[in-house]
């Protein structure tokens, strides 16, 4: 048992006790035994009277020098007292003190003679000046000193140690004392408590049978051991429940563990399989529409009535349409599997967007939407991106704002795609890409589920306009994979903005826009429309243009009559914003011809094709379908002689007549397909040969490895997925066995034509040593470009028939300018689209009369607008300008004015059915 005694605490408090009443003892005694503050006064007074007895004794003596004898009076004042002491100064000639008599001196002092009367307590002594005047004003310095006396303290110090020392023993002796009976009675709890710490069993008992406080408190020790002892008992059930839980949980969480690895691998399987079948659904769907898509390019090269020309347009557009839906499929099932990667290439916004305003505005024309574009000139180019994701994401969101958008007659449909920098510093750029429109809008429990996958804002929706409710779920998961996020505000009946911010990483080639680019160049921007009018500004305030903005023709005028001659190497730009008969030709020529206008160029913005080829050195027209910022600047540069005017040569039609199989053998032009499907043998057959070029099928690729071991075909265009060997084997045997091949042979180029769309597949076929890669369906210009880029055709192959120049072709109604720029020099083909106008402009012209009849202005418009293209195609450019002005009519003219105009068209017309009838 460990040492228990209280000897020790005792002993430290009972000594501390001890020394407490010593201490309060002293300061008692010391206080009892303090000295009268009045005792050093009454000995000075004492002294001093003593010092004024000896200064008269001496004074006779001084007076007749007796210096011995006053030496001997001042010895008899201090009676032998060694604690006192007498000294005599006299002043000298020098104000200093002389001693000329004394008494022995008191231990540890040195007088310092003052001339004055001075009576005081300098430490342990009495010191009393006494200045003792002698005749003819002499005096002398009389200076008494007593040594107070000091009690010693040693004698009060032993005592204090005597009494501490003996209160330190009677300490030890009590503590001592106490601690025995405190131990002799606490030992048996402390025995007890001992023996059950050490067994762990608290069924025993203390000691508690005395009454006093020891007895108390055993009982409390007992009660204790017996709670010990319940708590003990209720541990070890719970922990024998605890083991059962844990075995009971255990099993399940390995059963839940087997269940969910069984999901688990049930769901990847089935992922795989969806996978699968997206990829096969894909390549059979792209397979028939390969020869869809296919034989309609080729059909629409034929001669067609214009209502079979538009059925193939209505065909093509379906196809594409079916091959978006499935492109939108593929990818979300890509997103959701996580494994859609993103390229991140340097990029040109300004590119992308006015791209996809190119692409949308011929839906947003036929839709009668007028689309704005605005590039924020402050984004530089070269910012790091996937350029093909985003153009996708803006696509998505402008398709749709043009879809929802309706023009009325009380207001026109307006969508506008905005890209503005928020902030940016040498490392990123915060984008936000913006896409407004004012239609009907969408409530606040649309938008919460607008970007649900496969839902739409409400169900009538996907009746009335189609689509998979896929497109706004992939913007938004594409904008996440670029770390941006994507907001929709939106309100009824006003229309909807959807915001997109992404941030982009700059580049190593990293591009501004040049902001002196149009500098000393004097511009006045004439716009009616407001947002034209900001756009522009924006444009032309970056790029420091003196410039001013004037919204009426009356302000124009009076622009004109103050224009001011120009300093050297300055220009003089107007911006004339005709969309819409903002200004009409007429205000242009009077503006022109005003002599005060004769430096000025200018920049005419219009939304009619046909005004853009008339262009000259005063006046450039810019197309405004839509607005583009880069052919902006273009336009006011040319128009300032900045830059010149680019040429666009008229183009010739060729005839390619493709050549026999060995004439392209001799040549080296002769194409290898392997093409395992039969329909798309003979429509790849049938484009190649309209492009010129000759092929050999074969069916699968062991065929075609045999066939190039043969001829060692130039090119080979093969499918991926084919019997016997696949694309992928074929093209990496030939390239193996082209490694033994003579160092002359010819290389051969191997390019994958597939249905298989999904993404890392052209990757694939790269990595194994396919030179290009094109998916199906084949549209002919796409096969034409890669043809042209691996097995371009001798130039002496590339003739054109030139026909004979019409003598009289400046007063006939068909200009063959115009028709050789549409149709090539072919005068057969010339006869052939001329017969085919004659007979079936007649329909359009009857269905024009019936709009007309009911009062249909669009109707009368948009067919007016058909006209006008398919009559321009041909030459007859007279019909064709007729045409614009019936469609310019139906806008904003009366019927009357209408009916004139229809009439007028239809003799125009004649006059073309005359002039074919007599020379064909």
């Amino acid at each position: 048992m460990k040492n228990t005694s209280f000897s020790k605490p005792l002993f430290k408090r009972l000594a501390l006790m001890s020394l407490l009443m010593l201490l309060v003892q002293a300061a008692l005694f010391t206080l009892l035994n303090k000295p009268d503050p009045n005792l050093t006064q009454s000995k000075l007074e004492r002294l001093g009277a003593d010092a004024n007895l000896v200064a008269r004794a001496i004074t006779p003596l001084m007076l007749v020098g007796d210096i011995s004898g006053t030496e001997q009076v001042l010895m008899q004042a201090r009676h032998g007292d060694t604690s006192r002491a007498l000294y005599l100064y006299r002043q000298t000639d020098n104000n200093d003190a002389e001693l000329i008599a004394n008494t022995n001196n008191v231990v540890g002092y040195v007088p310092q003679p003052q001339w004055q009367m001075l009576a005081e307590q300098q430490q342990n002594y009495l010191v009393v000046n006494q200045v003792v005047t002698l005749a003819e004003q002499q005096s002398v310095l009389l200076i008494y000193v007593q040594q107070q006396d000091i009690a010693p303290l040693w004698p009060s110090g032993a005592v204090f140690a005597i009494s501490f020392i003996f209160g330190l023993v009677l300490s030890g002796i009590f503590a001592s004392a106490i601690s025995g009976f405190f131990s002799r009675r606490i030992k048996p709890l402390m025995q007890g408590t001992q023996q059950a710490l050490d067994k762990t069993k608290f069924d025993a008992s203390v000691d508690s049978n005395s009454k006093d406080s020891y007895g108390i408190l055993g009982g409390y020790i007992n009660q204790l051991f017996r709670k010990i002892e319940q708590a003990q008992e209720a541990l070890a059930a719970s922990e024998q429940n605890i083991k059962n839980l844990k075995q009971e949980v255990e099993t399940r969480i390995k059963e839940r563990t087997d269940a969910l690895e069984t999901a688990k691998l049930t769901a990847e399987k089935a992922n795989e399989a969806k996978s699968t079948f997206l990829a096969t659904m894909s390549h059979e769907i792209r397979t028939p529409m390969n020869g869809i898509i296919g034989t309609i390019d080729l059909l629409r090269k034929t001669q067609l009535s214009t209502s079979q020309f538009r059925m193939t347009d209505t065909v093509r557009e379906s196809s594409f349409s079916l091959l978006r839906i499935l492109d939108d499929i593929l990818d979300f099932s890509k997103i959701e599997a996580g494994k859609l990667e993103l390229e991140t290439i340097p990029l040109s916004l300004v590119e992308i967007i006015e791209a996809v305003g190119r692409i949308l505005v011929s839906v947003a024309y036929q839709r009668q939407i007028d689309l704005k574009l605005f590039v924020d000139p402050r984004i530089p180019d070269g910012l790091v991106g996937d350029p093909v994701r985003l153009r996708q994401i803006l696509y998505n969101l402008a398709g749709n704002a043009i879809k929802f958008t309706q023009t009325t007659p009380e207001k026109t449909g307006l969508v506008i795609i905005k890209a503005e920098l928020l902030e940016g510093n040498m490392d990123f750029n915060q984008i936000q890409f913006s896409i407004i429109d004012n239609g009907k809008g969408m409530t606040q429990r649309q938008i919460s589920h607008v970007f649900q996958p496969f839902n739409q804002a409400e169900g009538s929706i996907t009746r009335k306009f189609g689509g998979t409710g896929l497109g706004l779920s992939i913007c938004q998961r594409l904008a996440t994979l670029m770390y941006g996020d994507i907001t929709v505000t939106s309100e009824v009946e006003k229309g909807t903005e959807f915001s997109v911010r992404i941030p982009m990483r700059t580049s190593d080639e990293i591009r501004y826009l040049d902001k002196e680019l149009l500098r000393d160049i004097h511009l006045c921007l004439f716009t009616t429309d407001s947002h034209n009018q900001s756009h522009l500004t924006t444009y032309f305030n970056y790029a420091d243009a003196d410039f001013e903005v004037v919204n009426t023709f009356e302000g124009l005028l009076n622009r004109a009559q103050a224009i001011k001659p120009l300093p050297p190497k300055q220009a003089a730009v107007w911006v004339l914003d005709a969309t819409y008969e903002q200004i009409s030709a007429n205000e242009i020529d009077q503006l022109q011809q005003m002599p005060q206008m004769s430096q000025v160029q200018f920049v005419v913005i219009t939304n009619l094709v046909e005004l853009s080829e008339r262009s000259n050195d005063r006046v450039y027209y810019l197309h405004s379908s839509p607005i583009c910022r880069s052919h902006l600047y273009d336009a006011v540069l040319i128009a300032a002689k900045r830059k010149p005017k680019p040429v666009y040569p008229g183009e010739k039609t060729i005839v390619a007549a493709a050549p026999s199989i060995e004439q392209a053998r001799k040549s080296r032009q002769l194409v290898l397909l392997a093409e395992d499907n039969l329909m798309n043998q003979r429509v790849i057959v049938d484009q190649l040969n309209a492009l010129g070029y000759a092929v050999e099928v074969a069916d699968d690729g062991a065929i075609a490895l045999e066939k190039w071991r043969k001829f060692h075909y130039p090119l080979i265009l093969t499918d991926l997925h084919m019997p016997n060997m696949s694309g992928y084997d074929l093209a990496s045997a030939i390239r193996k066995e082209s490694l033994h091949l003579s160092e002359g042979a010819e290389f051969t180029r191997i390019v994958a034509v597939t249905a298989n769309a999904l993404k890392g597949e052209e990757q694939k076929c790269l990595s194994i040593g396919m030179d290009g890669y094109i998916t199906k369906p084949l549209e002919l210009a796409t096969l034409e470009t890669m043809m042209t880029r691996w097995l371009p055709q001798p130039i002496d192959k590339k003739k054109a028939i030139t026909a004979n120049g019409e003598n009289n072709q400046n007063c006939s109604p068909i200009c063959f300018t115009t028709i050789a720029n549409f149709l090539g020099n072919d005068s057969a083909k010339h006869e052939e689209h001329l017969n085919y106008f004659v007979k079936h402009a007649a329909d359009l012209l009857a269905n024009i009369a019936a709009h007309a009849s009911a009062h249909e202005r669009s109707g009368v418009r948009a067919i007016a607008h058909q006209f006008k293209s398919v009559a321009k195609s041909i030459g007859a450019i007279a019909v064709s300008e007729q045409s614009l002005k019936l469609e310019k009519a139906a806008e904003e003219s009366d019927w009357a004015v209408i009916n004139e105009y229809i009439r007028l068209l239809q003799e125009k017309y004649q006059d073309v059915v005359s002039y074919v009838k007599q020379r064909y």
